[in-house]
């Protein structure tokens, strides 16, 4: 893998997220449609974020946010103990 294709793939969520500068942003691109491997690497990541972004409407179960709770007071009373 090329650094170019390292530094492509390690900014590939910041580009998906739109959080980068608008210069960034078209070298990634550039580098993208040249770049069958990194294409393939965007278009994955891109169906995976899609996919979370469609289960994620759906209300979360009263066991997880009781377990969430119980992370949220077991965290809490380990800062007040430090």
């Amino acid at each position: 893998m090329s650094r170019s294709c390292e530094q492509a793939t390690e900014q590939i969520y910041f580009y998906l997220d739109g959080e980068m500068s608008q210069f960034r942003r078209m070298r990634i691109r550039w580098h993208l449609r040249r770049c069958g491997h990194c294409d393939c690497a965007y278009d994955f990541e891109e169906k995976v974020k899609e996919m979370i972004r469609i289960k994620g409407r759906t209300e979360p179960s009263a066991e997880l946010i009781q377990r969430l709770h119980a992370l949220l007071r077991e965290e809490a009373g380990d800062e007040s103990g430090r």
